[in-house]
């Protein structure tokens, strides 16, 4: 989903992100300092000017208890108690899994690759967990498929399933965006 402002296209990831900090009430200059990053930096995801690394997607999503698939807007809502969120990324472990939906999907990673639009040489070096995945990356192979995020990334056993395309609740937008 993408929500323009002040001729701002601003995505899903970049709204969840600002709200998430407005909810825990502190500044991107106390976020920053926690996360171990720059306050421009913060400043740019939430503004658009930046994309959001899967390494730091994990620590967000550690730091506020909610699970990727919230950030990535693949869900509004969840059960805290089937999670457990994860500081780190682990690439073998999300490389193992990318390359169980391939499977169960029926697909070569040359057709796994052009689903996602990206090289055939990625997918395999995903899978060994040899190369560090995008989080736009994962949030298609996620759309595409279905698949949780966090199953993905190891912060659930829990193999869940979704539907593609949710929509965000108009109360978490319109508070940071001039409509």
């Amino acid at each position: 989903m993408v929500i323009t402002s002040d001729n701002k296209d601003l995505t899903v990831i970049e709204v969840r992100i600002k709200f998430l900090r407005s909810l825990k009430g502190i500044t991107q200059a106390e976020l920053s300092k926690d996360l171990g990053v720059s306050q421009s930096l913060i400043n740019s995801w939430e503004n658009g000017y930046q994309n959001v690394s899967l390494r730091q997607l994990v620590k967000l999503s550690y730091y506020y208890g909610v699970p990727v698939d919230y950030i990535f807007g693949l869900t509004t809502t969840f059960d805290r108690n089937i999670y457990e969120f994860k500081n780190e990324l682990d690439l073998k472990y999300l490389g193992k899994n990318i390359r169980i939906i391939r499977k169960i999907e029926g697909l070569t990673q040359e057709e796994f690759a052009k689903e996602i639009h990206t090289k055939r040489s990625n997918i395999g070096y995903y899978e060994l967990g040899k190369l560090m995945m995008s989080s736009a990356d994962l949030k298609e192979i996620c759309n595409d498929f279905g698949f949780s995020a966090d199953w993905c990334l190891g912060n659930t056993l829990e193999c869940i399933r979704r539907d593609r395309k949710i929509k965000l609740k108009e109360s978490e937008y319109k508070t940071f965006i001039n409509i």
